[in-house]
C-alpha cells in the first residue's frame, strides 16, 4: 500500500475533524444525562426502580469511556497527520518496527519495502483514526482479551 497523498491527508484531516466535534459534543450532552441522574431525588419509591437508575447510570458512563477513547485516537491521528505523532500517518507502527528489526538482521539480502507498513486505504476510509493494520489490530485485540 502506497503513503497517503496530501489530498488524501487533507479529506483524513476534514473527516476525523467532523467526527472529533460530534463525538466532544456526544460526550458532553452524555455526561450532562449521568450528572442528572445522580442529582435526581436518592428517595426512590422502589430498590428495583434505584437499581434500573444504578444501571442506567453505569452504562452511560461506560459509553462516556468508549466515546472518551476514541477522542484521544482521533486527537493522536490528526497528531500524527501534522507530523507531531510518534510515526506518520497511515503506518502501521508495528509493521514499521518489524520491518526495522528485519533490516537490521545480518546476511539480509532483500530489504523490507516500506510500503508494506501502510494501513490499507479501505481500512482508512472506514476507520481513519485506526493505529494498526487490520493483522495487527487482530492480535492486540488477542492480547487484550486474555490480559
Amino acid at each position: 500500500m502506497p503513503k497517503p497523498t496530501k489530498t488524501e491527508l487533507k479529506k483524513y484531516r476534514e473527516i476525523l475533524t467532523k467526527q472529533l466535534a460530534t463525538l466532544r459534543g456526544d460526550v458532553g450532552s452524555m455526561r450532562d444525562e449521568a450528572l442528572r441522574a445522580s442529582d435526581q431525588d436518592a428517595s426512590v419509591d422502589h430498590l428495583a426502580d434505584q437499581g434500573t437508575d444504578n444501571y442506567d447510570q453505569g452504562f452511560m458512563l461506560g459509553l462516556i469511556e468508549n466515546e472518551e477513547e476514541t477522542i484521544k485516537l482521533i486527537e493522536e491521528a490528526l497528531d500524527r497527520i501534522d507530523g507531531q505523532g510518534d510515526w506518520d500517518f497511515g503506518a502501521c507502527p508495528m509493521c514499521l518496527e518489524a520491518a526495522e528489526q528485519a533490516a537490521q538482521k545480518p546476511g539480509r539480502k532483500k530489504a523490507v519495502k516500506k510500503s508494506d507498513c501502510w494501513i490499507p486505504k479501505a481500512r482508512l476510509e472506514y476507520l481513519p483514526w485506526a493505529r494498526y493494520c487490520v493483522s495487527h489490530q487482530e492480535s492486540e485485540e488477542r492480547n487484550r482479551e486474555s490480559a
